[in-house]
């Protein structure tokens, strides 16, 4: 066993121990060192591990230090060849058998040399270390503290932390196969929008080919309308379609069904083929973003029924619980995603035939002379160009800050133990006056504990704070989903015509989610905040 498992041995041991008042602080290093010495004989007498705490730190760092020392020190001759065990002892001659006998050899022969006497500090209760000469074959280490060289579900003083019980086999076949499923789906949903974005161009080469005078697609000074809607050459007349999109749907027509195309042509012009709409006019992103989501979805699925053995299971908290918290922060984690995903897939597919031109383009203007303005401008739109993700404006980015930091702070809040200590040694986190609620394991979490208080003084209690936070996220949500689904909607001429004349991304941003949205979205995460807050740190009653 190297010098940092030993370590970690020793700490796991003796990190509920604590001196009494009065008593002599020499006896748990001494311990200590006892522990190393057994731990160096037989390494496997040893099975519970424990984290180490940082060397400086306030309230555990000497003891982490004292155990490292007696981890590396060699071990001494009067140390070897003992078994020891910390158990109850009212003289600190003989063990307490009251509650509970120790077992073989402790159970016939006394107890041996007192090493020293502590106290447990969860509980408080009395132990003694003691140590003998051991035989061959006996058992080395027993401790009613931690457990060790105790049969398994003996009630010791301070337990190992409650693993969560393993899933069965068929929920873990079962989470595979949704995993498996949704990565079919995703790269599905992945190469239906690389596929529109490819005929969308094509469709775009084909229509400039026929193009009628007067389809222009920028804004028109003279017709202010032209700043928020399409030039009157693009929308219908009293006849029916305009020239203009009696042309695109034509050229829509003709590249969806080119003839003597290799598969993978042919492949992209069917996937873009589902999603025309608008009487022949424009494609679609709509399935494939609804897809790319539900994929994200199904992921989510499979890994709490592999990891945990629920559908659900990625939001249960380690109190076994449904978390509010970590719902909100998944439903934006699929929708932002899934539209980003199938966006930036689009863009791939429209522009990404001409890379190699437009890095051509981009390195001359690089390279030519002067300091035309214009030349400027082309040198930021071509630079674009590489860029097929869109950009986020302010409002998402502090959207996901925001239910990420949420998370978060709302773990720390309800953190079920004591206030932590910050490295100045005053309080990073306050002591809580009230007691978490908890579940012992997590096919007990309900989706009702999204709404229900968590403390044990609100236990059952419908949380307003909660319920807010629901109804404004659900708000918040079907309105930015409803957004994506219309922007990547109506793919058609003036979208595709106007991208490639102006050398931009058709889609360049994400939807903005603006203001409104945000302020909304920051004051109904405050309000939940808030209510844990309130509920972990009041006075009791």
């Amino acid at each position: 066993m190297d010098k940092l498992a030993t370590t970690q041995v020793i700490w796991a041991e003796t990190m509920h121990l604590r001196v009494p008042e009065g008593g002599d602080a020499s006896t748990l290093s001494t311990l200590r060192r006892h522990i190393a010495a057994v731990a160096g004989d037989v390494p496997g007498t040893f099975n519970r591990f424990e984290a180490l705490p940082a060397q400086d730190d306030p309230g555990h760092g000497a003891d982490v230090r004292d155990s490292a020392a007696a981890a590396e020190a060699p071990v001494a001759e009067d140390l070897k060849g003992h078994r020891l065990i910390l158990w109850p002892s009212a003289d600190g001659k003989t063990l307490d058998t009251t509650q509970l006998a120790p077992p073989a050899p402790w159970t016939t022969a006394a107890p041996g040399d007192l090493i020293g006497r502590f106290r447990v500090a969860e509980g408080g209760a009395e132990i003694s270390a003691f140590k003998q000469l051991a035989s061959i074959g006996e058992p080395r280490f027993v401790s009613l503290v931690s457990g060790t060289g105790l049969p398994s579900g003996t009630g010791v003083y301070a337990p190992r932390a409650a693993q969560r019980p393993l899933v069965s086999k068929r929920a873990e076949g079962w989470g595979i196969l949704l995993a498996v499923v949704a990565i079919v789906l995703f790269a599905f949903a992945c190469l239906w929008s690389l596929s529109v974005g490819t005929v969308s161009r094509g469709t775009e080469t084909a229509f400039v080919a026929q193009v009628p005078t007067g389809c222009e697609t920028g804004i028109n000074p003279q017709d202010t309308r032209s700043l928020y809607i399409a030039p009157s050459a693009w929308l219908p007349t009293a006849e029916g379609q305009s020239q203009c999109q009696e042309k695109w749907q034509a050229a829509l027509s003709a590249t969806l069904s080119t003839p003597n195309q290799d598969w993978w042509a042919g492949v992209r012009s069917w996937l873009a083929g589902l999603t025309v709409s608008d009487q022949g006019r424009t494609l679609s992103l709509f399935l494939p973003t609804l897809l790319t989501m539900a994929a994200i979805a199904v992921l989510s699925i499979s890994a709490g029924i592999g990891v945990v053995g629920r559908p659900l299971g990625l939001l249960i908290d380690k109190r076994n619980r449904m978390s509010l918290t970590r719902a909100q922060f998944a439903l934006w984690l699929i929708i932002i995603m899934g539209g980003l995903t199938s966006i930036a897939l689009f863009n791939a597919g429209f522009w990404g035939g001409d890379l190699n031109r437009v890095q051509a383009g981009l390195a001359h203007l690089n390279t030519t002379a002067g300091a035309d303005q214009q030349f400027d401008t082309w040198k930021a739109n071509l630079g674009r160009l590489l860029d097929f993700v869109p950009t986020m404006d302010a409002a998402l980015w502090a959207l996901i800050g925001i239910t990420a930091g949420t998370t978060v702070l709302s773990s720390l809040l309800m953190e079920p133990g004591k206030g932590g200590a910050s490295p100045g040694g005053g309080p990073m986190v306050p002591e809580r006056r009230t007691i978490v609620l908890t579940k012992s394991e997590p096919s007990q979490a309900k989706l009702s504990d999204m709404v229900f208080g968590e403390t044990e003084d609100s236990e059952g209690v419908v949380d307003s704070s909660r319920v807010q936070a629901i109804a404004i996220t659900g708000f918040l949500a079907a309105i930015y989903v409803g957004l994506i689904f219309e922007a990547v909607r109506g793919i058609g001429g003036l979208t595709a015509s106007g991208a490639v004349g102006s050398g931009t991304q058709v889609f360049a941003q994400m939807p903005p989610a603006g203001t409104t949205f945000l302020l909304l979205l920051a004051a109904s995460h405050g309000a939940l905040l808030g209510g844990k807050l309130l509920g972990a740190y009041r006075s009791p009653g």
